[in-house]
């Protein structure tokens, strides 16, 4: 098993609980980094692609199983991706699971506290790495609106942004709070978000550990959400969190289903050779 850097890519805005890792200010984040959608940008993404993302999860994700691109064919305008947040292995999967079309345009909230943190000597990957090769923008966690400033010029121009709207990687089998800046966000500007349900990362890679064990991946693209106007952030927050929860239900139950099954062969076999014996 290789240790490796990778950004974890967390919640909304909103009211995003404020982490007392380090005592730092707004001043003292770096970006966001407007440069980061030019065209040089992007060939330097494109061009830096394998190092920053495949060569991971050719590595650790065997295998990778992705359902449900269909959904995105009908997709015009930018979009919001949500996906429920397990592991520093979530962007690197769920950006390997989207289509070239997707790739090209897409960028995911970080944490500035954990990623963009001026002069942090043991910060492996630089907040200009970040926002460069990565395709990163810092997101304050208790910044109030003003965090989801720069994720809206992005959609304005044209840009998909990811979020993981529980902010922070779950310890538990179950969804988190979902934060209501995703929700904010997509009333404000009009666009439908577009849940993905991420499958394996947890165990591949969970909360606290320094490394990654190989294991099977899945990246489950669920049905756009669309807003109709008016429509409340409550309302919306419950109806985005409501799709990803029916579809870890549907997985915890298939996990318990497999689970039982082997017992069931294991107790089998074990009888059968007490019967030969």
């Amino acid at each position: 098993m290789l240790q490796f850097a990778a950004t974890s890519a967390t919640g909304s805005a909103g009211h995003l609980h404020a982490r007392t890792e380090s005592a730092v200010t707004e001043a003292s984040y770096a970006g966001p980094h407007h440069w980061q959608i030019s065209g040089w940008a992007k060939w330097v993404r494109r061009a830096m692609r394998r190092r920053a993302y495949t060569r991971w999860v050719d590595r650790y994700c065997h295998p990778l199983t992705v359902h449900g691109l269909e959904h995105l064919d009908g997709l015009t305008e930018p979009a919001i991706l949500v996906a429920n947040h397990q592991s520093h292995m979530d962007t690197l999967v769920l950006f390997e699971g989207m289509p070239e079309s997707i790739q090209r345009n897409l960028y995911f909230g970080a944490a500035a506290d954990r990623w963009y943190v001026r002069g942090k000597k043991k910060l492996v990957l630089q907040p200009w790495y970040q926002s460069m090769v990565l395709g990163n923008f810092p997101i304050v966690r208790g910044g109030g609106a003003k965090a989801l400033e720069y994720a809206g010029w992005l959609l304005r121009q044209g840009c998909n942004v990811c979020i993981f709207p529980e902010g922070t990687r779950t310890t538990k089998d179950e969804l988190g709070r979902f934060k209501p800046g995703v929700a904010l966000l997509a009333l404000e500007h009009g666009v439908p978000v577009v849940p993905v349900y991420l499958s394996g990362l947890r165990e591949m890679r969970p909360k606290g550990a320094q490394y990654a064990k190989p294991g099977p991946a899945g990246v489950d693209v669920l049905a756009p959400v669309r807003f109709a106007p008016g429509t409340s952030v409550e309302v919306a927050t419950a109806r985005l969190r409501d799709a990803l929860a029916r579809r870890h239900a549907e997985e915890r139950a298939a996990i318990a289903a497999n689970e039982e099954a082997g017992a069931f062969v294991y107790e089998s076999r074990a009888e059968a050779h007490d019967q030969a014996a």
